[in-house]
């Protein structure tokens, strides 16, 4: 299973059964958690340097898509959610739905 190093998490992800659990299971291993505003800008990964970039990866971002435009592909699967995170870093992340 596995354990990041950091969960980066937006305050209404516990409004979801998911983001509630996650979180649970997070604090319960003692993973540090973070949280943050959007989960699109996150500055103390935005100023990192090229050479940190292997660590970054081995964080999870927590998120709710405030919009629900998805774009068909069938190139690599049925649809994509576009824009679901910055070109300047790229994490596992789970993006919640919201209503």
């Amino acid at each position: 299973m596995f354990i990041p190093k950091g969960v980066y998490y937006e305050k209404n992800i516990e409004n979801y059964e998911l983001g509630k659990k996650l979180m649970q299971q997070y604090r319960e291993k003692n993973v540090p958690c973070f949280e943050i505003e959007n989960h699109n800008n996150i500055e103390e990964m935005r100023t990192k340097p090229n050479s940190e970039f292997k660590n970054m990866k081995q964080n999870i971002i927590i998120g709710v898509r405030k919009t629900h435009k998805f774009v068909e592909n069938h190139k690599v699967s049925d649809y994509l959610v576009p824009y679901t995170s910055s070109r300047l870093y790229c994490y596992v992340f789970i993006l919640l739905l919201g209503v």
